[in-house]
């Protein structure tokens, strides 16, 4: 049986902590079941919830929220790039947003069962583009999980070894351009050198084991909590 709105927006907070106002933003533009969203629809929203000196505060509010947990991004970025780091959240009108298909299929599978699954979304992605060996993928992904750094950071060394240990015989560079496109990581670029040689001090293997990527936080913010 689906949550009511009251136990769905109870849940979210849960999740994401985040105060009541901006809880019930984020499950009204999730609820849309939109993978693109504008501002003047998200504007309309935060219209129905809040109060009218404080309107645009709530939804910008919300935006920056959504962005800094993965749950929405701006499309609009600094350079000709996929990563989400490269995205200009500049709430005005005629910018537009994405929710990734993961995020979208988490939260339906929430409404639905009152359950946050990242299991279940990406087997439903994989299902989606037809990935033959979804299966494998998850224990992929679960290995990574278990070894990231800062929580949030992997690198290609480590999703390399990850599909080795798990017998995954297709082309690797194919499966991170679907967990790209899925919005489960996203390329990590923009760290400094000087940043890179303070990080590397502290966390030996990081920059030495290739091209490295940001995780979706708040697919997994369950399994993080793990560790």
């Amino acid at each position: 049986m689906p949550l009511s709105k009251s136990k769905l927006i109870q849940a979210a907070r849960s999740l994401f902590k985040e105060e009541e106002k901006i809880t019930e933003m984020i499950v009204e533009i999730l609820l849309t079941k939109k993978l693109r969203i504008d501002f003047d629809e998200i504007m309309r929203i935060a219209e129905k919830l809040g109060e009218s000196e404080n309107v645009e505060d709530l939804a910008k509010e919300t935006m920056l929220a959504m962005e800094d947990w993965r749950l929405m991004l701006p499309v609009r970025a600094k350079h000709c790039s996929i990563a989400w780091e490269n995205r200009l959240n500049t709430p005005k009108p005629g910018e537009t947003y994405e929710v990734s298909t993961c995020i979208v299929l988490a939260f339906n599978h929430l409404t639905s069962k009152g359950v946050w699954d990242w299991r279940l979304s990406i087997r439903k992605y994989m299902e989606s583009i037809r990935q033959p060996n979804k299966d494998i993928v998850l224990s992929v992904i679960d290995e990574i999980l278990r070894k990231l750094y800062f929580k949030r950071l992997t690198n290609a060394m480590v999703i390399h070894e990850a599909c080795k240990h798990h017998d995954y015989e297709e082309n690797i560079g194919v499966l991170i351009v679907e967990l790209k496109g899925g919005g489960i990581i996203s390329p990590c670029l923009g760290y400094s050198l000087i940043s890179r040689r303070l990080f590397a001090k502290h966390i030996e293997g990081l920059y030495e084991g290739g091209p490295f990527y940001e995780i979706n936080r708040a697919l997994f913010i369950l399994e993080l909590s793990k560790y």
